[in-house]
């Protein structure tokens, strides 16, 4: 008799684990329909509140100097406009169809943390609860992603075309925080285009990579001790110096590769065969690589200087490189070799005098 009390005993503990599981699986589906909500919700909130602010972002780095991507105007004003119209019936929406979901969410939820504690209730009433609340979360499942499904496919197209400017605006506000660090000067005509951190691998230097509209430069930074106090050092600051400035056009290309013995991520710079100037390699993000390859063809294209003539209100024109028959002002030898693209002089070979290159 007392090993059939024990059987039984044994049965109903691994009934009452068993409503443990599928009330579990009850509250995950719960969550995973209280997701869906907070999705759409969250959506929303991030393009009203981006929509918002994107003006003054803009504003502040072309304040800054920030030139290019003239596009990111119209891009943000075509943005602000449509949101105007779709915007409010969408947050209407989601006020009527979905919001009132979150409360019957949070009811069922309730309702299963109280059958889950209720583990001594009768078997046979538990077991109908569960069930019946099973039903229920299922039900509410199915209607949770009906009414959120509707939203995917707007909400989806805004977020693209926000995070689409607010990704631009961030290297165009990273970019003027490194100008502003320079050790050197623009020079004129010049806007800055991309700036990043780096590390030269060839004297394994570390500091940041300058792109203008006319120049490639990479800027070393180190530490100075000022001062020691028993062999140690106890002030310190970091100086930076240009150790590459080159003009932009005698870049040959930039491909990605891995630098160093740990096989970092990294790119390549080639320069043109007839510059004298070797092929160096930077140490830097693999996130960033795209973005260095595609502002290096933005420069050479002179799309670059197509849109920063643009936000300038002047007429832009190509300065493709090319070849430019120059007389030395001192002893007028002509100078027949290629003018790249960013460069401002050249030397004549004969005499040594600086040529001034007019745009």
């Amino acid at each position: 008799m007392n090993r059939n009390r024990a059987d039984r005993g044994s049965s109903s503990d691994r009934e009452r684990d068993a409503i443990q599981s599928r009330l579990t699986a009850i509250q995950t589906g719960l969550t995973s329909a209280s997701m869906m909500v907070s999705k759409v919700e969250s959506d929303l909130n991030y393009i009203d509140g981006q929509i918002s602010i994107l003006p003054a972002r803009l504003s502040k780095i072309r304040g800054q100097g920030y030139e290019c991507l003239s596009y990111l105007e119209k891009n943000q004003d075509l943005l602000a406009t449509k949101w105007a119209e779709m915007g409010p019936p969408l947050q209407q929406d989601f006020q009527d169809s979905v919001q009132p979901l979150r409360s019957e969410i949070n009811r069922l939820q309730r309702e299963a943390s109280r059958l889950r504690s209720a583990r001594h209730e009768n078997l046979r009433i538990l077991e109908s609860s569960t069930s019946a609340l099973s039903l229920m979360v299922s039900t509410l499942r199915t209607r949770t992603a009906t009414e959120t499904r509707k939203f995917h496919t707007s909400l989806n197209d805004f977020v693209k075309s926000v995070s689409a400017i607010d990704e631009d605006l961030k290297i165009g506000e990273s970019t003027m925080e490194w100008f502003s660090q320079a050790s050197f000067p623009l020079k004129g005509g010049e806007s800055p285009i991309l700036a990043l951190k780096a590390k030269m691998m060839k004297d394994k230097q570390d500091g940041t990579l300058y792109f203008t509209n006319h120049r490639f430069i990479f800027e070393g930074e180190k530490e100075v001790v000022l001062k020691r106090t028993l062999f140690i050092a106890t002030k310190k600051k970091k100086v930076r110096a240009v150790t590459l400035d080159q003009p932009i056009g005698i870049i040959q290309e930039i491909s990605e590769g891995r630098v160093g013995l740990l096989a970092w991520a990294g790119i390549y710079v080639r320069f043109k065969p007839n510059s004298g100037v070797e092929e160096t390699s930077f140490d830097v993000k693999g996130e960033e690589i795209p973005i260095i390859t595609k502002f290096f063809n933005y420069i050479i294209s002179g799309e670059a200087d197509t849109e920063i003539a643009s936000v300038r209100g002047i007429a832009g024109k190509t300065t493709e490189p090319q070849v430019k028959i120059l007389r030395c002002p001192t002893c007028g030898a002509p100078y027949t070799r290629e003018i790249y693209r960013g460069q401002t002089s050249v030397q004549c070979k004969y005499c040594g005098t600086a040529i001034s290159v007019k745009g």
